[in-house]
């Protein structure tokens, strides 16, 4: 299908679109916030112990929701978005259908599991209390798995800002309030896993209600369109949703398992006030992270539309444009807590400042892992789940042995170097996959004036600052003040030569095809 005509009211509905993105892009970073804000209120409240523990409890229920929704979330962001784009109103609820009925249902049996294993794991870990815990929580991953079902179909549907809204703003409120009520009353590890858990009955049901609304608005409004007999008998809808989702499930499973499985492993070694440290390293790292999630829920849709309607210049450009974005606002990130990691972890309490080293080896690892764009979203939006999949179990596999090997003898060096070969796996596959295989490659040229005034402002600046005033908070405060207005003013001034001007229209042009075909 070629490139449409923009209908005449383009200009007009456009600014909506604008603003859509932008109130995205504030709640993503209004949910890094508040996550944020909740782990340092527990680090300050309970200690590097009772977050090693908190953080343990999050890894579980993280890993847990994410096995029972089995990748039907990005499943249906794929499938309702390329729908929609080829009109076929009449195929949103029974995709639906299809995804949420086998991962209810998985819910209801892994629940049912887990409340009824909860002693033996309990006496498996050693851990006191976690079988109240365990049944305290496991009810919820029926909600968790509806709650990410909503979410999937919110996306896939163009209701990004809604999605965004809930998950980002509502649900991390909602937790901080009752985490920090939970301290209140005696920080017990039942009340902090329950006021961080139960706050997801509210998301799914406002998530599942949106999203069923906005099929049920687009099945009203949505032009009847005549379907042309196929020259083959089509596969089952089912077996095609499943053949990517199920890929995507696995991966989105060891991708969890990623996140946390250095946590667990120091906690397992090191115990639980290790655990601590490492965990706010680690939540302190993925906020940068934060950024390729804000680009995968604002381009992810677009990109599946584009590649299913055979828009292949438009991908390209989105692919790029993303690339671009993501060195210009992580790099001075990483560069801050690289340099002032000290002082940025203290903020949790004198005893976290021993994951310094650490976070700085992964800071800078990380500045290299989002310079190469959006190839997860890429792969996902492409098809190419079973791709992912292959290369987040070779990143397992590194971070399994070295978190093996190396936690014992190095400690917390030793888990940030698994980590770090994880990432490089993960991302080097699949920038090979996506440069080779797809034919859409990073603008390496366009990045490197990007990442040389990062370096040069952050990094040098971040450097001078450190020397004269050592790494502490204060420093890093300073250091922003200073270093953010310079960035500014010199991207604005050279905004041509760094693409920056052309990457801002382009943007809107391609946000303005967006809402025509929309509307």
């Amino acid at each position: 299908m070629g490139e449409q005509v923009l209908p005449q009211n383009t200009a007009v509905r456009s600014p909506r679109t604008a603003r859509t993105t932008v109130l995205t892009f504030a709640s993503v970073l209004c949910g890094a916030a508040l996550a944020f804000g909740t782990t340092l209120f527990v680090g300050n409240q309970v200690g590097e112990t009772g977050a090693g523990m908190f953080f343990q409890i999050m890894a579980f229920f993280s890993i847990a929701s994410v096995f029972v929704t089995f990748g039907a979330d990005t499943g249906l962001v794929r499938t309702l978005a390329a729908q929609k784009a080829l009109g076929a109103a009449t195929q949103l609820k029974r995709t639906t259908a299809i995804a949420a009925l086998p991962v209810l249902a998985l819910a209801c049996l892994t629940g049912a599991a887990l409340w009824l294993s909860a002693e033996a794991l309990e006496t498996w870990s050693g851990l006191a209390g976690l079988s109240d815990v365990i049944r305290a929580i496991s009810p919820l991953l029926v909600p968790a798995a509806l709650m990410n079902l909503g979410f999937g179909a919110m996306r896939g549907m163009g209701q990004v800002a809604g999605f965004s809204a809930i998950q980002n703003v509502l649900l991390p409120s909602t937790r901080f309030a009752a985490v920090a009520a939970a301290i209140m009353l005696g920080g017990t590890l039942l009340q902090l896993a329950a006021s961080w858990a139960w706050p997801v009955l509210l998301a799914a049901a406002l998530a599942g209600g949106a999203a069923w609304l906005a099929i049920e608005k687009f099945n009203r409004s949505a032009p009847v369109r005549p379907v042309a007999e196929p020259s083959a008998p089509p596969a089952s809808p089912a077996k095609q949703f499943w053949g990517f989702s199920s890929a995507r499930g696995f991966s989105a499973l060891v991708e969890t398992l990623l996140e946390w499985i250095d946590v667990i492993a120091v906690g397992v070694f090191l115990g639980p006030a290790a655990a601590g440290i490492y965990g706010a390293v680690n939540r302190c790292v993925r906020l940068g992270l934060m950024l390729e999630h804000t680009a995968r829920l604002v381009t992810g849709p677009m990109l599946s539309a584009s590649l299913a309607t055979g828009r292949q210049a438009q991908a390209k450009l989105l692919f790029s444009n993303t690339a671009k974005l993501l060195v210009f606002c992580a790099w001075p990130l990483y560069l801050t807590l690289a340099i002032f990691a000290e002082g940025v972890l203290s903020l949790f309490g004198a005893g976290f400042a021993q994951g310094a080293v650490p976070m700085a080896i992964i800071s800078v690892v990380m500045m290299f892992a989002v310079s190469a764009g959006g190839v997860q979203s890429m792969l996902l939006m492409g098809g190419k789940s079973r791709w992912q999949l292959g290369n987040k179990l070779c990143a397992l596999a590194v971070a399994v042995v070295f978190n093996l090997w190396l936690v014992p003898a190095w400690g917390l060096l030793g888990a940030v170097t698994a980590w770090s070969l994880a990432v490089l796996v993960d991302c080097g596959l699949a920038t090979v996959q996506v440069a080779r295989v797809m034919r859409f490659g990073a603008p390496v040229r366009e990045l490197i004036p990007l990442a040389a005034i990062s370096l040069l402002i952050f990094g040098g600046g971040g450097l001078l600052w450190r020397v004269f005033l050592e790494p502490s908070l204060l420093a890093a405060a300073v250091h922003l003040a200073v270093a953010v207005p310079i960035y500014v003013f010199a991207c604005v001034r050279f905004s041509e030569r760094l693409g920056l001007e052309a990457l801002v229209r382009q943007a809107v042009q391609l946000l303005r095809k967006r809402q025509a075909r929309a509307a």
